[in-house]
Order: C-alpha cells, then structure tokens, then sequence
C-alpha cells in the first residue's frame, strides 16, 4: 500500500514552474574525467534567472561605471535595459545602440523589474520600440542619455501603470533599489573615489 502512494506521489509534477536546463563545468580534476551532465533548474513563473557568467538579466535594468565620471560622482553610470531573455540594449552614443555588448563593460549592478509573465511579448516590443527611437537620436549627456533610453522604454511598456518616466526616475531607482553583482563590483565601483578622496586628504595634509 505504501509503495502504491510513493508512485503516485512521484508521478505529480510541480505547478507553475518552468525548466531550464543548463550544463555543468567541470570544477576539479576529478568532474574533467566524468561526462558532463545537465543540471535542471526549477522556478516560479515570474521569477527570472539571471545569468551573471553570461550578462542575462531578464526584465532588469543594468549599471555600469563611466570612466573618471564615476571616480567623481559614484552615483553617476551607464544604464542599458534587458529584454525578457536578458540580452542587454543600451543607447551607447549618437545613433547607436549597444545589443548585448554594453557600452563601458559588464554591470556592476541592476533592478530587477516586475513585469507580468503574460507581458512578455509587450516587454521585448518595447525594448525594441526604444532602440528604433534612439538609433536615431543624438546623444547628450545631461539631456539626452542613456537613462533617458530606458524611461523611454518603461513608458512604451507602461509600467506599473505609468507612462511619466524620466532619466531621473532611472537614475533614482539605480540609487535606492539596485543590486550589485557581487563585493568585487562594490570595491570595483567606489576605488576610484576613495583613491581621489585620499589624494586630497593628503594634499590638505602636506599643504599645511
């Protein structure tokens, strides 16, 4: 009788979730000499995976330093938005996008959004909406950039209801609800400020 229940306990798939599968690398000399065998992934629907070893970030947006900007301002970046498979797109310089070769090296740190799963669709015509747009637009820094790129496709998206997205609003969800990739990225991201932040100390020491 308990043998009876075990099968049919085995033979219930999981609900609502969907399966990836992905290969294995070899770690040590020992996983060299074994076949290589696919690891499967189950997760909820609605809940991206992302692949930092590959720059997939479904439904986020990404941030990247700008060189010596950055140093001065840490709040300061480059942004790019990624479509529900995570390639990123980012307006990179007048008349150009950026698609999966983001402009100034791979994130350091990302939102993910919240789209609904049915949205998919919509997402990536968005996406797409917003690079036609800014293949033709020229770049300017303080009026014309890359967060104004993004703002342009979360208002095509509508999303969360909203069609009044700026560049402030991207720059302002890269400070309060962004992620970094990893504690390298931080070390990576603020160095250049504290190396200028110490310069200085030791100047106005030494001037003294």
């Amino acid at each position: 009788m308990s043998d009876t229940s075990n099968t049919e306990e085995k033979s219930k798939s999981p609900t609502n979730t969907s399966t990836i599968t992905y290969s294995t690398v070899a770690k040590s000399e020992s996983d060299i000499s074994s076949p290589k065998e696919p690891i499967t992934l189950q997760m909820k629907i609605g809940s991206p995976l992302l692949d930092i070893s590959r720059n997939r970030y479904p439904y986020c947006i990404v941030w990247t330093p700008l060189p010596l900007i950055t140093a001065i301002f840490p709040c300061i970046g480059h942004t790019g938005i990624c479509t529900s498979d995570g390639v990123i797109h980012d307006f990179a310089g007048s008349y150009y996008i950026g698609i999966d070769n983001m402009a100034f090296g791979n994130p350091h740190k990302y939102v993910m959004l919240n789209p609904d799963e049915r949205e998919k669709a919509r997402w990536d015509k968005a996406v797409e909406q917003g690079d036609e747009r800014y293949n033709t637009e020229e770049h300017n820094l303080f009026t014309n950039n890359c967060h104004s790129h993004c703002a342009y496709v979360l208002n095509k998206m509508k999303y969360k209801g909203r069609t009044n997205y700026t560049m402030i609003s991207i720059w302002w969800m890269m400070c309060t609800k962004s992620k970094y990739v990893s504690w390298v990225h931080i070390l990576k991201t603020y160095i250049g400020f504290f190396v200028i932040v110490m310069i200085i100390v030791l100047i106005s020491i030494f001037m003294k």
